[in-house]
């Protein structure tokens, strides 16, 4: 699939999350406008989105959302805000999961977005594009990542192990 990201998209700093939400609707034949996405994940210019921040911008794209995540000691404000919109949504806040368990997510082929520390040590939100027990990869990069190191980089300083995994709601118009 060749896709060319929109101009409004790729301008955006720190577009990680929002390039994972966009990516998963155009991939549903969805077209999203930029500008309601930055306003449904919470976007900021100078942070990005959060995890939570996406998990909450899908559920009201209208999907079935799952957010997974580690208890998180630092939150930011945005973060909180966040959390209490998932809490009106009913949008559970389930425990981290593991490797095999975001395999296992992708093999009933459900959407999953994973945060995790780059190589070059940025925090970033990636749409997984494959998943075999050995490597990883994502719609974000050319280059799979061995299992091993994905596992390293999600457990990296500052990082908090989260996925999002969504799955089509019947009602979703395309």
């Amino acid at each position: 699939m060749s896709l060319e990201m929109p101009e409004e998209l790729a301008s955006l700093e720190a577009n990680g999350g929002i390039f994972a939400v966009w990516m998963l609707l155009q991939h549903l034949g969805i077209d999203a406008d930029i500008q309601q996405l930055v306003e449904v994940c919470g976007y900021d210019a100078q942070n990005g989105t959060t995890t939570i921040g996406l998990a909450v911008g899908l559920k009201k794209f209208g999907f079935h959302v799952q957010f997974y995540s580690d208890p998180d000691p630092d939150l930011q404000q945005s973060e909180k805000l966040s959390y209490q919109e998932a809490e009106q949504l009913n949008l559970p806040i389930l425990p981290a999961l593991n490797y095999q368990q975001i395999q296992q997510a992708f093999e009933q082929n459900k959407f999953v977005i994973v945060y995790y520390d780059t190589l070059e040590g940025v925090g970033n939100h990636s749409l997984v594009y494959d998943v075999n027990e050995d490597e990883i990869c994502f719609f974000d990069s050319f280059d799979a990542m061995p299992a091993a190191i994905f596992e390293q980089q999600r457990k990296a300083e500052g990082i908090c192990q989260q996925v999002i995994v969504a799955d089509i709601n019947d009602d979703i118009e395309r």
